[in-house]
């Protein structure tokens, strides 16, 4: 096996594949990526053996057919190291990879091809096309209230749900919830499924660097995501997701309009004196003005009062700090909009032109 390719033609998707391949070595074929050299383009292949990567780069001038595995780790740190416009050389010889570029030179250690795990592709029942880009952004907006280490397994995912022309994501950590919704061109069969966190956090950096359409099927078990430059397979959590739209409150509705920088910028400064442990931040609303507050047990604090837009009666609420920057970060849109419905309640902030993503907020007492 011998190509020649830049680092900008490597460095991006290599990252991809290392986040996938086994960083423990229980295996270590694992932390291996598997490099295929064929006719116009490469293919690389990651595998942890519930999800597995393959990436198609035709950027780079393949000199000899061949196939080998390498550590994925070790590879992707050589090409970062070196400037982008760096042509790199690959060759095969005597058991080892050897990659040079201009005065360097790097042998790496590789392993048969043979013991290379592939992922088994499953029958899948279900089939839909999706804008790579309009679905990642989607994506993005939601998967960042997803459980990390949740005992209710399920919570450690993100729901995908269809219905008539409507995609749904939602992710909850039972303390926050983000929906997500995707107009689709046709109607679709009623379906859910549950994406791992893992899984939903590398389909969002694929997404990023491949903004192309995008092949989605499932089964009960397993994703599979594929384009013209990628395939991706994953395990699914089996299991029921909760009823998600009984967390939506309901009452009386007070609206706060406002731009997001501000109150972003407010709440980096009032973080600083947040108690640490509970992360609280109190919400003081009147007319047309918002006074944002929060202390700690070393008794300091931090108060500021912005200019917004709100006609309601008078409310104080608290939240956890983090996850209301968490919120407005995630919103696209400059002009958001918060949605109270008394101090007891959650709380909805979404975006004021638009309702394809509404996040909710539980309050905190502090």
């Amino acid at each position: 096996m011998k190509f020649v390719a830049t680092k900008e033609a490597l460095s991006d998707k290599l990252s991809l594949c290392s986040a996938i391949a086994e960083k423990r070595q229980t295996i270590p074929i694992l932390s291996n990526v598997l490099i295929k050299a064929e006719k116009q383009h490469i293919t690389v292949v990651a595998t942890d053996l519930e999800r597995q990567l393959s990436l198609k780069i035709n950027d780079c001038e393949v000199l000899e057919e061949g196939e080998t595995t390498v550590s994925a780790r070790k590879l992707f740190e050589l090409i970062r190291s070196v400037s982008d416009d760096t042509k790199l050389n690959f060759k095969v010889r005597e058991n080892q990879l050897e990659i040079t570029a201009l005065s360097f030179q790097a042998d790496l250690a590789i392993l048969p091809v043979q013991d290379f795990p592939f992922v088994d592709i499953e029958t899948h029942n279900f089939n839909l096309s999706l804008n790579g880009s309009a679905f990642g952004k989607i994506l993005e907006s939601t998967s960042f209230a997803m459980a990390s280490a949740d005992v209710r397994y399920y919570l450690n995912g993100l729901l995908f749900e269809t219905s008539q022309k409507k995609i749904n994501l939602v992710a909850t950590d039972g303390h926050r919830l983000a929906w997500g919704s995707y107009d689709h061109n046709e109607d679709l069969e009623d379906k859910k499924i549950i994406i791992p966190r893992s899984t939903a956090m590398e389909l969002q950096r694929i997404l990023n660097i491949f903004p192309e359409e995008i092949s989605f099927s499932s089964n009960n078990s397993q994703l599979k995501v594929e384009a013209e430059s990628f395939i991706f397979i994953s395990k699914l959590i089996e299991g029921a997701y909760p009823d998600y739209k009984k967390v939506f409150p309901s009452g009386e509705e007070q609206s706060l309009s406002t731009s997001k920088s501000p109150i972003l910028t407010a709440l980096s400064r009032s973080a600083v004196l947040s108690n640490e442990k509970f992360r609280g931040v109190k919400f003081e609303l009147k007319k047309d003005k918002l006074k944002i507050l929060a202390n700690n047990p070393n008794k300091e604090s931090a108060e500021e009062e912005l200019d917004v837009s709100y006609t309601g009666d008078d409310l104080e609420i608290g939240f956890n700090i983090n996850y209301v920057q968490d919120s407005l970060n995630y919103l696209p849109d400059e002009d958001i909009e918060f949605v109270f419905y008394g101090s007891e309640n959650s709380c909805l902030v979404k975006n004021s032109s638009k309702d394809n993503l509404v996040h909710v907020i539980m309050p905190m007492r502090l």
